[in-house]
């Protein structure tokens, strides 16, 4: 009878206490500091793609007679992927939300956006027709997507990372068609994108020369463009592993490892 008076009675003591938390006036934080977070974070995430971006792709992405079709559809997509891989990978792990890679797209294209402007079109007198940055809004949007459906960061590198260089090149394409007319100029045929690089000089030593599809890849049924498309989809795929560790080892684990657990 004492056994079943104790279990009858500390039964009663949890209805008792469930009901406390039923009943009890909790406060939330307001929804404006979700959106003082994100405006925020928004900065540095873009600020750091960015410069990512530079320091791997620097004047391949960022003069229009750079954005050939031979080196350009390589370099960018892997510079382009690796914050975007880290980030989504922070945000799936933190919230189940398959949104890291497109809120990285959408704060770089701000930023490189602000940067073109004020810094090139305002001090420097480029025209934004010379120094465009490309955007990845509609790559990081499909890479988002496969990891909703997949659910799986493997499957989301391998089939994701390839989706992200063919998405990235053409929707860029677009844009960067009207440069690639043929025109004469000075008694010779080349680019629009040619002419540009021409007539606004640049801080270069030596002076600029370049050399255009200066490669083997026309070897591979005198397609440069698909073979550089696939190349770039194959090293998409190492970008988005190097962004994981990243954020795994440089932005998750300190967290784990200095922080006290509770």
């Amino acid at each position: 009878m004492a056994a079943t008076a104790t279990a009858v009675s500390a039964a009663e003591a949890e209805r008792e206490r469930l009901r406390a938390l039923l009943h009890k006036q909790y406060r939330w934080l307001d929804y404006k500091w979700d959106l003082v977070f994100w405006i925020t974070a928004a900065f540095v995430v873009g600020a750091a793609a960015d410069i990512t971006k530079l320091l791997f792709a620097g004047d391949w992405d960022f003069w229009t007679d750079w954005k050939d079709r031979q080196w350009w559809p390589i370099v960018s997509p892997f510079a382009f992927i690796i914050i975007p891989s880290a980030l989504q990978y922070i945000q799936w792990l933190a919230w189940r939300f398959p949104t890291g890679a497109t809120y990285t797209a959408v704060a770089m294209f701000l930023c490189s956006w602000v940067g073109r402007v004020f810094q090139w079109q305002g001090f420097v007198s480029y025209p934004l027709a010379f120094v465009w940055p490309a955007t990845i809004i509609p790559a990081g949007i499909f890479l988002d997507w496969v990891l909703l459906k997949t659910k799986s960061f493997i499957l989301t590198s391998i089939l994701g990372g390839m989706v992200w260089a063919f998405v990235f090149w053409s929707s860029n394409y677009i844009t960067l068609a009207p440069y690639l007319q043929p025109t004469q100029f000075m008694g010779h045929v080349m680019s629009v994108a040619d002419v540009q690089g021409i007539q606004y000089l640049r801080s270069q030593t030596p002076e600029y020369l370049r050399l255009v599809e200066n490669g083997t890849l026309r070897s591979f049924l005198d397609e440069t463009q698909y073979v550089s498309l696939v190349f770039g989809a194959t090293v998409a795929i190492a970008g988005y592993w190097i962004g994981q560790l990243i954020a795994r080892y440089l932005a998750i684990w300190p967290i784990g490892r200095f922080i006290k657990r509770y």
